[in-house]
Parts: structure tokens; sequence; C-alpha cells
């Protein structure tokens, strides 16, 4: 280990040497204070230095170092020296830039990156984080908060010290992270905001990224069932933690974000706090969802995964009507069965028997449906409306307070459909759980029977709603207008 050590140290030191200059020639280095961060492809060329011979004895070290580089390994097993050696230069570049140090050989932005070099090289394991920055989410007593496959970090700065805040607290989990957008940062100031973290280690590091994106995925998912509020997934950062790396931080821009100040119903927005009490929460609904979904062989998707996927994609519209058509489609998948004829009717039914409390009379539910269903079918079926005639129709929505300007009222008559949605998901998966589920996910016979009994009705409402009193959710049941 010893020898293998000491090559690596001198075949690296004498390549950064040899690259500093072939860079320094070709105007790319030394790089402004304020933009440390060094590409290959982006901001230099990778054959400025690969044909150096200082480049090819350091490649040699590498795949002598460590058998994941044997080139008799099969192409998808074999690891390649050439992202480490280019990770390791940028490295190099990005620590000296950052202390102001003079270029030097053996000064402590190279020894530091010699010692990454060989960390890297010799670990048979990396970990891999995803770092995803949410807008209207925060923390009780402005606390991280640690779920069980995730945490959540709020973002706790003046306007002014935002962005080196957020900076901070996603480059303590990937060191480097700002490296993923260069000059373009992909996200934008809605505040309350905090970033929710995932990480696992591996072999693979570019297999990871995937299932902890999906991790944090479910968890939004669960949190926006549970706590109603407009938070949008605004950007992520994935890549490996360690400075060299193979698997260098990329950054995953979602639509929430849109153009200008974001999505409209930010307007009418609501924040969700989390805090140590969630986490029980959080577990028991990811419990109640799992049993209720059960694996369906064979099946590309279902309806009920669709009104999911549909719900979650409400959050990252650029425009009102599309967020409308989202939900208008996730609200069918959940309640309307499969039945084509009679559904607007059948929607206003089932949701006003299943969602209606003291706080949000079964009129309003049925009225309310039908309004925002006029809306949805003018959209979908090449329909015309004049701005005029739109406010008119959103002002009769139960839930959008008297005056509003306008483009808040249409907002909040986007929130009304989406809490519909949410609580009907909701009760779809509590009434799809136990031994004897009122209403499997995959079944429709019978439901509107029971809804024209009066004990039964009264029996799905109640069981769906005991179901979250179980998990100490049942505030998940409350209209959101109860929540503001």
């Amino acid at each position: 280990m010893d020898n293998i050590d000491s090559r690596l140290e001198d075949t690296g030191r004498a390549f950064l040497g040899a690259a500093w200059d072939r860079l320094l020639e070709e105007r790319v280095v030394p790089p402004p204070v304020f933009h440390p961060y060094l590409l290959v492809g982006r901001d230099y060329f990778g054959d400025s230095v690969r044909p150096l011979a200082e480049y090819q004895a350091l490649e040699e070290a590498i795949a002598a170092s460590h058998p994941r580089f044997d080139a008799g390994l099969p192409l998808h097993e074999r690891e390649f020296p050439a992202g480490l050696i280019f990770s390791f230069l940028e490295t190099f570049i990005a620590r000296l830039t950052r202390a102001r140090e003079e270029f030097s050989l053996a000064g402590p932005a190279a020894e530091q990156s010699l010692r990454d070099l060989a960390q890297a090289v010799h670990a048979d394991t990396c970990e891999v984080a995803c770092c995803r920055i949410v807008s209207h989410m925060t923390t009780a007593a402005s606390q991280p908060v640690e779920f069980a496959d995730v945490r959540v970090e709020p973002l706790i700065s003046q306007a002014a010290d935002h962005d080196r805040e957020l900076q901070r607290i996603i480059s303590t989990v990937i060191a480097g992270a700002s490296s993923a957008y260069g000059r373009d940062r992909p996200y934008d100031f809605a505040p309350p905001e905090s970033v929710v973290i995932a990480r696992d280690s591996g072999s693979r590091p570019f297999d990871l990224a995937k299932p902890l994106s999906q991790r944090i995925e479910r968890f939004m998912l669960l949190v926006r069932l549970l706590k109603p509020g407009t938070s949008e997934s605004m950007a992520e950062v994935q890549g490996e933690t360690h400075m060299v790396r193979q698997f260098k931080p990329t950054v995953l821009r979602f639509r929430g974000v849109g153009p200008g100040l974001g999505s409209p119903t930010q307007r009418a927005s609501r924040v969700i706090t989390l805090g140590p009490d969630d986490v029980s929460r959080i577990d028991g609904l990811g419990r109640l969802l799992a049993a209720a979904e059960q694996p369906r062989t064979g099946m590309v998707f279902t309806s009920f995964g669709m009104a999911l996927r549909k719900f979650q994609l409400s959050f990252h519209a650029y425009d009102w009507s599309e967020q409308v058509v989202d939900l208008a489609t996730a609200f069918e998948a959940a309640l309307s069965g499969k039945e084509k004829d009679d559904v607007t009717l059948r929607l206003k039914t089932r949701a006003s028997t299943l969602l209606s409390t003291h706080l949000d009379p079964a009129a309003n539910i049925f009225k309310d449906v039908g309004v925002i269903y006029g809306l949805r079918s003018t959209l979908v079926h090449g329909g015309a409306m004049t701005e005029k005639s739109l406010v008119k129709e959103v002002r009769k929505i139960s839930t959008v307070p008297d005056g509003l300007p306008d483009g808040e009222a249409v907002a909040h008559a986007v929130e009304r459909l989406r809490d519909l949605v949410r609580r009907s998901l909701l009760a779809r998966i509590c009434l799809a759980t136990g031994d004897t589920p009122l209403w499997p996910l995959d079944a429709d016979t019978g439901v509107d029977a029971a809804m024209a009994d009066d004990l039964r009705r009264k029996s799905l409402r109640e069981s769906w709603r005991d179901a979250l009193i179980g998990i100490d959710a049942i505030a998940g049941a409350t209209p959101s207008s109860s929540h503001a």
C-alpha cells in the first residue's frame, strides 16, 4: 500500500504541475474567486491535458491501485481512471482559488487534493446524496428534523444571505456542490425554504441517485397528503459527497419554479411546518399507502398510481390551467371509478359523501366540484373563456374569499381543487387497508350503493378518519382553509 500511495502521490503531483501549465497557456487558469469550479467539456477540453505524459502516468498508477480499474473486467463492471483524474484536477484548482493561494505543488490545496485522490482510488464504496430545495416548508423551532429516510434542514436567513446560507447547507453534504450549476443558479426565492436530504452508500455511485431522488419524492408525497400546503420542489443537487469523485455534482431542475417568480398558486401560499411529532405520522401514512397499493404483477400503471402522479405534478406546473388539468385527472383517477358516464355527477356525489365536515359541508363540495369541472371541461375540450368569465366562475367557489384580486382568486380556486384531491387520496388509501377493505384501490363495485345507504355511508366517512386517528394524523382530514 505504501508503494501504491507513493506512486499515486508522485504521479498526481507531477500531473497537477503539467496540467496547470497547459491550462495556463490556454488562459483557463486561474479562474475568478467567485467562480472557482471548472468543468471538463465546459471550461476546457479533456484533450488539453489527456496527451500529457504525466496524465498517462497517473492513469496507469490509478489503474494499478484497485481491481475495479482492471482492463479485463466487463465494461459494465469496470471503472475508468479518467473521471477521477479530471475531478482531482478541478478539486485542486477550486481549492487553490477559494483559498487565494499562489500555485504550489507543495501547498495545502495540493496536499489535501492528493489525500482525497488516494481515498477515492482505494474506496470500495462511496456515498451519494441528493439535496432538494423546496419552497414554503420550514420546521418547528427552526431545527432540522430527521425522518426515517430523509433529513429536513430549514433555511433560516435574511434575504441578503439567502444564497450563501443555501450553499452552506448543501455544500456541508455534497462538497463543492455549487460546481453543479456554475453561474446559473437553478432555484428561486420562495421563503420559507428547506433542503430535503437523502444519502446512501454503494459501489456504483451513478446507480444511487435515482432511488435517492425517488425517496425524497415519496417523502414529499406523504407530507403533501397529510399537510395542505404549496411546497414546490425547486431544484435538486445530486452527487458523491467526497471531493474527488466519479459522480460529480449535477443539478436537477423542476418545473415548479416556472418562469419568473414561480407557479401562480404561490399567491395563495400555505407553509408546511414539520416537527419531531410528524416523524411517526409520516411513517404511519407510508405504511398505510404501502399496504393499500400492494404489488400488481404485470401492470404498467394503475388508476390510483396515476392519481398520485398527477397530484405531484400539480406542484410543478407553470400555469393555473395546467394545475387544474393535472388535478382534475388526479380527482377522476382517485374517485370516479371505471364507468365513463356521468363522471362529474359521480365525483360530486362521492366527494361530498366522503369529505364533508361541519367546516366543509357536503353542499359546498358538491357545488364547488361542479364549478371547477366546468372550467376543466372548457380547458380540455378546446373551449374558450374570457378573463371576465373566468373570474366570475372562480368567485362562485366557496373557499375563495371576497374582495381578492383576480389573480389571487384563481390561485385559491386551484388550491380548493388540490385540497379536495388531497383528501380524496387520503380517504382512498385509508379505505383500501385492513383485512376487509371497504374500498380497495382496484375495485369499484358497490361503492355508490354504499353511499346511498345511511349506515354504510357513515361507516365509509368514519372509517378513513379512524385510520388517520390511528396514526395521530386526523388533522390531515381537515380542509386546507381551516389550516390557514
